[in-house]
């Protein structure tokens, strides 16, 4: 495809939230497996990609200045180079990217980048690639990448490459918030196995099914949580003071941390705990699911 039959498009990544997150096991390679139930917001990074004379990768945002590697180390320039050696034909791109969602957060910014990007390819090539050579791609680039490639309210099991679309229509306002502390996920991995998680391999284990209210499937917990708070326990100060608002159902950290999430009853309720949050110094965002 030549880049002159490509217009600018602008294309949401949107933050991933685990309403809850169960470790089922540890395989004897030492990965972790996952039993989580994951959605996507409505905030979330802003990727313009389009036709360049050659590829360029650019960042900027918020939160632009965390993310100091080299362009060609950077998860959209790997997914791009993938998905080209994968069979899949595309011109040079610039793609740039409004870093929106806080770095080393536990909301997938990058999973989410590559996995918007792979589908943006996908459906603006003229020889697109198998799905599964697809999901083969998302898998390589990171655990979250094949949920985030989705893009829907569904059930993560394995390593993170088993994706079950949840059979329960899920929504609801949601506060989004950060104590601005980086928590690398290998960090909490480590820290999780030091703790003397066991290892096992329970993939015969049955997943999760996502019934009762959105505060019931919360209530399932998060076992990164209490590894986090060790790490930072200005986590657990700000899961604290989430679920103290008027109108909060329910509050957790999400994914390895360090953000954690209220589910509120209405968008007034969420709207005035972000900026009540805020000006106590936190990073929220009062967005919906």
């Amino acid at each position: 495809m030549s880049p002159s039959s490509l217009d600018a498009h602008s294309i949401l990544a949107p933050a991933k939230v685990n309403l809850n997150l169960k470790i089922a096991g540890r395989r004897g390679d030492g990965y972790h497996l996952l039993d989580s139930l994951v959605v996507f917001t409505a905030f979330g990074d802003r990727i313009l990609v389009q036709p360049s004379a050659q590829d360029s990768i650019s960042i900027d945002g918020q939160f632009g200045d965390m993310l100091k590697e080299p362009s060609s180390e950077n998860i959209c320039a790997k997914a791009l180079t993938a998905f080209r050696a994968a069979g899949g034909r595309i011109g040079p791109l610039a793609i740039h990217i409004q870093k929106n969602i806080p770095v080393g957060a536990g909301l997938g910014g990058g999973s989410s980048n590559a996995a918007t990007l792979l589908r943006w390819l996908q459906d603006n090539t003229d020889n697109p690639i198998p799905d599964a050579s697809l999901s083969e791609i998302a898998l390589s680039l990171g655990a979250d990448v094949p949920a985030c490639l989705a893009g829907c309210a569904l059930l993560m099991t394995g390593i993170g490459e088993t994706i079950t679309p949840a059979s329960t229509a899920l929504h609801g306002h949601i506060l989004l918030a950060s104590p601005r502390v980086f928590m690398p996920t290998k960090t909490i991995f480590s820290a999780l196995t030091q703790n003397g998680f066991g290892v096992q391999d329970n993939t015969d284990k049955v997943p999760q099914s996502p019934a009762g209210t959105v505060a019931d499937l919360v209530a399932r917990g998060n076992d990164l949580q209490p590894v986090a708070i060790e790490q930072a326990p200005v986590i657990g100060d700000l899961i604290q003071q989430i679920g103290a608002q008027a109108g909060c159902v329910a509050a957790q950290m999400t994914g390895s941390g360090s953000a954690c999430f209220g589910i509120f009853e209405t968008a007034e309720q969420s709207d005035g705990a972000a900026a009540l949050l805020a000006g106590q110094g936190f990073w929220t965002v009062s967005t919906r699911f």
